[in-house]
């Protein structure tokens, strides 16, 4: 409870210290695709997709005029500081309960399947508030599993809407 409360005590810190100059409009939070095939060797590649997703949506808007992503690292601390359980039913309500207590607002979510040598991919924006995807959305995405990272800026791009004002 004490880490929730000092991450929740650092984003305060950090809007007041940029209170005079513009904002980010929307925190997001980007979090690991789901292994859709459930084969533990390729957990790895969840956390790689996710980390890759948040670090090019980070480079699409380094000023945060638009959004700012909140780091990995807090929102592990925030998920974990409630015990989350992930084979728990409950589990994927329970991190967007304490992805809400952080003032995040949207959440990038994706999975993926493969087939054979084949990855598909799917990510979406979710609006925490509503639980309802965004329209823009990065369906179907197609890559051989030894060049899956080349999809993030197709995602990103599919996503960007979303995120940024048009």
């Amino acid at each position: 409870m004490i880490r929730l409360l000092l991450v929740l005590t650092t984003a305060a810190i950090a809007v007041s210290i940029t209170a005079g100059t513009a904002i980010a409009q929307t925190r997001i939070a980007v979090l690991a695709f789901r292994n859709m095939d459930g084969k533990i060797a390729l957990n790895a590649m969840a956390v790689q997709l996710g980390d890759s997703l948040r670090t090019t949506l980070e480079a699409a808007d380094p000023k945060q005029e638009f959004f700012a992503v909140v780091p990995a690292d807090s929102v592990e601390m925030a998920v974990s500081e409630v015990n989350l359980d992930p084979t728990n039913p409950q589990y994927e309500s329970d991190v967007w309960k304490a992805l809400r207590a952080m003032g995040i607002e949207k959440v990038v979510q994706g999975n993926f399947l493969t087939e054979g040598e084949r990855v598909l991919m799917n990510a979406y924006v979710y609006d925490l508030e509503t639980k309802m995807p965004d329209a823009a959305q990065a369906k179907n995405v197609y890559k051989q599993r030894d060049a899956v990272l080349s999809a993030i800026p197709v995602i990103a791009k599919r996503l960007l809407p979303a995120l940024k004002p048009q």
